[in-house]
């Protein structure tokens, strides 16, 4: 534990766990305010265009349900899940486990089985990457009609605020103590220490357990793992299937814009030189990077892990350890896209003067974003060391033997 009160992996010199140093009435301050601009942002508009006399508004829900009018209802409740269900779901968790600490009025059990689904949430929770999609999509509403920015918008932009300050502030292990109230030791010294019992690491709480893998976490009760199951595979099933859908995701149009001039289809590449010869070169490069750049690299660097770890090489472990929390971290911003079309449908509704039709290209896309990202949270980085270690420990036997 070093003096400002922090865990470090000795090993790649990740985070594990760094004390906020602020009690809970701050972080639950800050998911209450989330609560009540949520509240505003999904009952209020929050854009409104005019063009030659028509007139069109959409709320934040507008996109996903036009989404599903024009078939593409797998995006459609893609779009709703990470932009309106999951952040409410995020900050409710918040408000009813601190709620419940402070007050004792729910059982420590069911806060439990609450708190439990925080991390799970948190990168599924895409207010600020559908704010970055807004942005695109204004500059190409601007140029079709007058835009209006309603009060919904401002209160998505506290939303996303307060819900980033109540993840900075909350402490989850000062959380999982309050919880847990010291019965962890309790159970750990009334059970004592199994024969063979190992040091486990708990995937839901953190809390290192002296036990065997199947045995239940002394903390949350969950089912215990030395690492993750059948990571490999499962990393390797939605890296393939996410390579699958990559190339038609490009090939294929997202959108059809259709006027009275003409009808349009965009690539996704079609829509970065169109940006580009708009002048719009700062959106274009976000785009790029987002819906080009970020997928092909994620898939490519996931492959390289997976096929480094299964050879059991020590090359570059500390970098290709870095490299899967960059992957980790950089995976929902390819959202922008998806995002960026989700409110263009809502918008551009003026019949035969003008209208937004989503492609096929976009539910390969938002495909490609899904599979990437459960590829990467499915796959367990300790396994690169792992491996290593046991490659290294044959390689030393057989030359040894000789």
């Amino acid at each position: 534990m070093s003096p400002d009160f922090s865990a470090d992996c000795p090993r790649c010199g990740h985070i594990l766990w760094r004390m906020r140093g602020c009690s809970f009435e701050l972080p639950l301050a800050c998911a209450l305010a989330g609560a009540l601009f949520f509240s505003y942002a999904v009952i209020a508009p929050f854009l409104e265009i005019t063009a030659r006399g028509h007139f069109q508004l959409a709320r934040i829900e507008t996109g996903p349900y036009q989404l599903t009018d024009q078939g593409f209802q797998i995006v459609g409740m893609l779009v709703l899940l990470v932009t309106v269900i999951l952040p409410g779901a995020k900050l409710a968790i918040i408000i009813i486990t601190l709620t419940g600490i402070e007050t004792h009025l729910l059982p420590r059990d069911l806060l439990k089985e609450i708190f439990r689904w925080y991390e799970t949430l948190k990168p599924w929770s895409m207010v600020d990457v559908y704010l970055l999609g807004f942005l695109v999509a204004l500059t190409r509403l601007a140029v079709i009609a007058t835009v209006h920015l309603d009060t919904a918008l401002y209160a998505l932009i506290g939303l996303m605020l307060s819900a980033a300050a109540a993840n900075a502030f909350l402490d989850t292990e000062a959380v999982w103590r309050a919880l847990d109230g010291g019965s962890c030791h309790r159970k750990a010294c009334a059970s004592g220490a199994a024969a063979g019992a190992r040091l486990i690491g708990c995937q839901s709480c953190g809390l290192v357990n002296r036990a065997l893998p199947g045995d239940s976490c002394r903390r949350c009760d969950i089912i215990l793992d030395d690492r993750k199951p059948a990571s490999i595979a499962r990393s390797w099933a939605h890296i393939i299937a996410a390579a699958i859908l990559y190339l038609p995701s490009n090939l294929f149009p997202v959108m059809t814009i259709s006027n009275l001039v003409r009808t349009q289809q965009f690539t996704i590449m079609g829509g970065i030189f169109e940006l580009f010869e708009r002048g719009l070169w700062p959106f274009a490069i976000l785009v790029f990077f987002a819906s080009i750049l970020i997928p092909i690299t994620k898939l490519l660097l996931m492959a390289y892990m997976l096929i480094l770890t299964q050879l059991g090489s020590e090359e570059h472990l500390l970098g290709r350890t870095v490299g899967f929390r960059v992957v980790e971290f950089i995976g929902r911003w390819s959202m922008i896209d998806v995002f960026m079309i989700s409110i263009l449908v809502a918008l551009v509704r003026f019949g035969k003067f003008s209208s937004v039709q989503a492609g096929f290209g976009v539910t390969c896309f938002a495909g490609v974003v899904v599979l990437t990202m459960i590829a990467a949270i499915s796959f367990d980085p300790r396994l690169m060391w792992d491996r290593a270690a046991e490659h290294h420990a044959k390689a030393a036997a057989m030359q040894d033997a000789r």
